[in-house]
């Protein structure tokens, strides 16, 4: 199964492996965000969180 990146646009194959695999089973137009704009999202965060705990 083939699934758009819905922030970088990236198409990519979904195994069984994948974490979005039995979402995207189920609904085919769920919202799916690859393993790299995942990380960057989860990066910038914790660092808007700590610089909000230091003020």
């Amino acid at each position: 199964m083939k699934a758009k990146c819905a922030i970088c646009g990236k198409e990519e194959e979904i195994t069984k492996l994948n974490k979005s695999y039995k979402k995207l089973l189920a609904n085919p137009n769920a919202v799916h965000v690859c393993e790299i704009c995942s990380l960057k999202l989860s990066n910038q965060a914790s660092r808007q969180n700590d610089i909000l705990k230091k003020k």
